[in-house]
């Protein structure tokens, strides 16, 4: 009865992961960032924005808030920044963009259900999310704008800056983007075979060693087996971030990417007026490079690809984030891109 169970509970989420393999993005935290410092700001972290419910006439439950403080330097914002993680993870994946760079900045972030004591339920909406971070930059009207997106967070970067408008300076960054419909499908479809084969690999239907198999994939592409030292690379990784990994059980999975399945782009957000900046790697297996390019020139955004990355570029390659400064910053040289 006890193996029959457990062989059941391993087909169940390997079914799941198949269905869900589009929101595989990376470790809970950068490890090199897992340090003191982040723990206490993240213990400090201060809920302040959520949609406002209509009054009724019964009591009702106290609606979750959608983004949380991070950080704040001294003063009234004059430059705010949010942070928007990907599906199974968590926004300590921007590492350093996690703190202030001065006075007058206000670091946001969103969190997503089941995670950091969140509540699993409601799922994850784009529009909601979207509209939550244009609430709370319309409290700060002379406030600089950012928005960082990573994978899912991508889509609701875009979305939210359609909601802010042209008239607010803004700048955004998709990182590891998705694609609107039909995008998420035909990355679950590719990806489906990878978990198979991942699953075969580690002969085992136990989550954590298919999960931690298939990372590898979102590491360096799907031929991270064929150069010797990108593979040993991978493993190497993949063994330091194995026990730091969120698993899309216990409803995860479907609570943070079941809304992104039904994504369209907003004319809102082809019109944003935003400088919008997508950094992709060019071995990303989840969306590939094509799809992002199309994405890109819908928003009138610029594409960076980056040689030899793939989908957790911030843990692979995180002199990315050098790069995602010097564009906020006005430092970023377009001729880096193609």
């Amino acid at each position: 009865m006890i193996l029959g169970g457990w062989v059941r509970q391993g087909w169940q989420f390997l079914i799941g992961l198949m269905v869900f393999v589009l929101v595989a993005c990376g470790p809970v935290r950068q490890p090199s960032e897992d340090g003191p410092a982040y723990r206490r700001a993240a213990s400090a972290a201060t809920p302040i924005a959520a949609p406002v419910a209509a009054p009724v006439a019964a009591p009702i439950a106290a609606v979750p808030p959608l983004i949380h403080e991070v950080a704040r330097g001294r003063g009234e914002p004059q430059r705010i920044t949010y942070l928007i993680p990907g599906a199974l993870s968590t926004a300590r994946i921007f590492g350093p963009l996690r703190k202030p760079s001065g006075p007058g900045h206000l670091v946001m972030e969103y969190r997503f259900p089941g995670l950091e004591k969140q509540p699993s339920d409601p799922p994850m909406r784009v529009a909601d999310v979207a509209a939550a971070i244009a609430a709370h930059a319309r409290r700060y009207p002379g406030a600089r704008l950012e928005i960082l997106g990573y994978s899912t967070g991508g889509a609701i970067a875009l979305e939210a800056a359609g909601r802010i408008g042209p008239a607010r300076q803004l700048r955004v960054v998709v990182l590891s983007g998705v694609t609107p419909v039909p995008g998420a499908y035909e990355s679950a479809a590719r990806g489906a075979l990878a978990v198979g084969v991942s699953a075969l690999t580690v002969g085992s239907l136990q989550p954590r060693a298919i999960w931690g198999e298939y990372y590898k994939v979102l590491l360096y592409g799907y031929g991270w087996r064929r150069d010797p030292a990108i593979r040993r690379q991978a493993e190497r990784q993949a063994a330091r971030d194995r026990d730091h990994l969120i698993l899309p059980v216990k409803g995860l999975g479907r609570a943070h990417t079941k809304d992104l399945l039904r994504w369209t782009l907003s004319d809102a957000a082809r019109h944003s007026g935003a400088e919008i900046l997508f950094l992709h790697g060019s071995e990303d297996p989840v969306f590939a490079v094509g799809g992002i390019s199309g994405l890109a020139r819908r928003v009138g955004g610029t594409l960076c690809v980056v040689p030899g990355g793939g989908h957790v570029m911030l843990v692979t390659h995180p002199r990315i984030l050098g790069r995602i400064e010097a564009f906020l910053t006005d430092e970023w040289q377009a001729a880096e891109c193609r």
